[in-house]
C-alpha cells in the first residue's frame, strides 16, 4: 500500500516575489524595508509578499484592520500598511487578479 504525501496544503504554484513587485510595480519604500505601490507614500505595501493561498489565510486571520489585499481566488495577496488608499487597494486586487 503506497501513501501519497504531498508538500504543504496551499492549491497552485507559489507566485515568485518578483512576479508580485512586477504586476504591482511595487518600489522599495525610502527607510522602509517595505515596498510602495508605484511609489506611492499612501500605498505602502509590508515587504512580506503572500506568494500562496496559505500565507493568504494566514495573514487575513490575523488581519484586523482589513489590509490584506488578494486577488479574486485570494491564491496570492499583499499586507498594505495603514493608510492605505481605497483606490490603489483596488487597482492592486485587479492586478493581481491578472497574475494567474
Amino acid at each position: 500500500m503506497a501513501l501519497l504525501v504531498t508538500a504543504g496544503c496551499g492549491e497552485g504554484e507559489p507566485v515568485a516575489d518578483a512576479d508580485i513587485i512586477e504586476a504591482l510595480n511595487l518600489e522599495q519604500s525610502p527607510g522602509s524595508s517595505g515596498y510602495s505601490v508605484g511609489g506611492d507614500p499612501f500605498c505602502a505595501v509590508n515587504d512580506d509578499l503572500l506568494n500562496n493561498s496559505d500565507e493568504v489565510e494566514i495573514a487575513s486571520q490575523a488581519d484586523e484592520l482589513g489590509l490584506v489585499i488578494t486577488d479574486s481566488d485570494e491564491s496570492v495577496g499583499i499586507q498594505a500598511e495603514p493608510p492605505f488608499d481605497r483606490e490603489c487597494a483596488q487597482k492592486a486586487s485587479r492586478e493581481l487578479d491578472e497574475l494567474e
